[in-house]
C-alpha cells in the first residue's frame, strides 16, 4: 500500500501504525486496501485494546 493514500496521524503525521491508541480509547487495526471518498484507504479501527488483540489474533499477516 502506498503511503501518500494512508490518512496521517495528527499526533506526528505519519500513517498510523497498529496498535495506536486514540483520545477516545480506539485502537488502529489496518487499512484496507479500498479508497473511501476522502482519497484515503478506509481504516479498520476497534473500540478497545481487548477487541484489538482479539482481532489481530485472526488476521492474517
Amino acid at each position: 500500500m502506498e503511503d501518500q493514500f494512508k490518512r496521517p496521524n495528527k499526533a506526528n503525521g505519519k500513517p498510523y501504525e497498529p496498535g495506536f491508541q486514540d483520545e477516545d480509547g480506539r485502537v488502529f487495526l489496518r487499512y484496507i486496501n479500498k479508497h473511501g471518498n476522502d482519497g484515503y484507504y478506509l481504516e479498520e479501527w476497534k473500540k478497545d485494546m481487548k477487541s484489538y488483540v482479539k482481532k489481530k489474533s485472526l488476521l492474517k499477516d
